[in-house]
């Protein structure tokens, strides 16, 4: 049975309306809070020993994302995972949960990483570039384009070059015990959230299909979305359904308990939580 080590590390911070997340009208008014940027670390062993490193999702790194909207705290790829004693080399899988700038932007920094993504994420993102001038009367400010780095389709083409991107279907297994769930039109055209079986029991990492604990909690879509607002809700139900209602067995995309709710710790500026250790594995947490 294959058993996985689940570790979320923040990158940074950025100060949003809390209904940006948690939802209109039921969070509105309730001021500004700090949210955190995360990706997630996976690691198995398999039966000769071998340590394997996924990561599930990317991050981002350029400058106009963070003047754009505000980030601080930002960290590189090589200072966070050294946190937990890896190098960005040593990812040999990236699962991408959708392809917004702060899940995928950052790609090009896991150099031996074949990265997997939703066919329907992928395709629909093309269309949306592809319209005409009309739809971005702002720029890449635009809507379509509010969280969507155009300069990433080249860098996804230069992958598919080398035969590093591999298009994936609802279901699909990602690697042993690993598999992609398609919520189609959820908070983007085909964006996917990761189960992960474990010694534990299964566990789920959102990315924005889930971007607060309280969206399944309160049945409540995020106020930020490129998709439909109703799809959402079913996959917040399917993700509910999957878990038993174990909701604490979500990890967010954005949402700051997770580090509440599970033993974490801070280096630098930035968090480091372990959600899940394997029994090969041992807490990489501080005693001190």
């Amino acid at each position: 049975m294959p058993d996985y080590s689940i570790r979320p590390l923040c990158f940074s911070h950025v100060d949003l309306p809390r209904e940006f997340f948690g939802g209109v009208p039921i969070h509105s008014g309730e001021g500004v809070s700090a949210s955190p940027m995360i990706y997630v670390l996976v690691s198995g062993q398999d039966d000769a020993g071998v340590v394997h490193h996924y990561l599930v999702d990317a991050g981002f790194h350029a400058d106009k994302w963070i003047h754009r909207f505000g980030f601080y705290d930002w960290e590189p790829p090589e200072t966070v995972l050294a946190k937990v004693g890896v190098a960005p080399e040593q990812i040999e899988k990236v699962f991408l949960t959708h392809m917004h700038f702060d899940h995928a932007n950052n790609v090009r920094a896991f150099e031996n990483a074949d990265v997997y993504v939703q066919w329907e994420e992928y395709q629909g993102w093309l269309k949306a570039l592809a319209l005409p001038d009309l739809y971005t009367p702002l720029g890449e400010e635009s809507w379509i384009t509010s969280s969507f780095d155009r300069d990433d389709a080249r860098v996804f083409g230069e992958l598919a070059r080398d035969h590093r991107l591999k298009f994936v279907g609802d279901d699909d297994e990602l690697a042993p015990g690993i598999r992609g769930h398609l919520s189609k039109d959820g908070h983007t055209f085909g964006t996917q959230w990761i189960s992960v079986d474990t010694s534990g029991g299964r566990y789920v990492v959102a990315g924005d299909a889930v971007m607060w604990y309280s969206n399944v909690e309160e049945m409540w879509p995020s106020g930020y979305t490129n998709g439909n607002t109703y799809s959402m809700l079913m996959t917040y139900g399917e993700i509910h359904r999957y878990l038993d209602g174990e909701l604490d067995r979500i990890v967010p995309g954005h949402d700051t308990l997770v580090f509440d709710r599970h033993p974490s710790w801070t280096v630098g500026p930035n968090e480091v939580a372990e959600v899940h250790v394997a029994g090969w594995d041992t807490s990489l947490r501080p005693t001190t």
